[in-house]
């Protein structure tokens, strides 16, 4: 079986492992089968290994950098030196900081991080001192012309941010997704058909994969259900 390509909407694997071997044996099985795969924190001083196992799929390294610009500078060209294709910064940096992302702008997906989809609305309020539409639209408009390609999001946040112009152009990638089985960590969840009719380009779905059974399957049924 050969991956599908003509949706719209592309699956991620979140590779969340703590040992890099499980990690690339499970980048081994799906290569073929998704669109990409996501690895965090702890995985990323072995993404170089994992991209040769993932070939030519996108490589998103969550690192939600916010930190000083010479240290996200510093990152930022560790992150291209290692092939990923993809990865995240807060919007709770200042200027310099996206000034100097926006030089990585030709050589990477940069993702802008509002609030977490592990928050839920009484936390985004507590931790932002904001609605979370007004959040959107105002730290979003800050990183609008500092080359960014997407924003992290609920499929359920698309519903209130979709209507504004400067966001038309950028991808929606969007975590928080679960097939069938429950997935823990995430306080707004759909399922990737919710996810896809709500506007979402990228799913990115973790323990409904990898804990599954037969991940190749639940793959299938999931580009299934999305062309359903």
């Amino acid at each position: 079986m050969t991956k599908e390509k003509s949706h719209k909407t592309k699956i991620i694997v979140a590779l969340d492992y703590t040992n890099p071997l499980d990690a690339l044996e499970m980048a081994a099985k799906l290569r073929d089968h998704v669109d990409g795969f996501k690895i965090n924190h702890a995985l990323w001083s072995q993404s170089v290994y994992i991209k040769d196992y993932t070939k030519d799929n996108e490589l998103f390294i969550d690192c939600k950098l916010w930190d000083t610009p010479n240290t996200v500078k510093q990152v930022l060209q560790k992150i291209v030196d290692k092939g990923a294709t993809m990865t995240t910064i807060s919007t709770f940096n200042n200027e310099a900081v996206f000034d100097v992302a926006q030089e990585y702008a030709e050589q990477i997906k940069l993702l802008a991080v509002t609030y977490l989809t592990s928050w839920n609305p009484e936390e985004q309020r507590q931790i932002a001192k904001d609605m979370p539409y007004n959040m959107w639209r105002d730290h979003v408009a800050r990183i609008r012309h500092k080359g960014f390609k997407g924003i992290i999001c609920s499929p359920l946040d698309i519903v209130q941010i979709k209507y504004e112009d400067f966001m038309h152009d950028l991808y929606r990638v969007c975590p928080g997704i679960k097939y069938e089985s429950e997935l823990k960590g995430q306080s707004r969840t759909t399922t990737p058909k919710e996810a896809q009719e709500l506007g979402a380009d990228y799913l990115v779905i973790g323990r409904s994969i990898t804990e599954a059974s037969d991940p190749i399957k639940t793959v299938k049924e999931i580009y299934d259900s999305l062309h359903s």
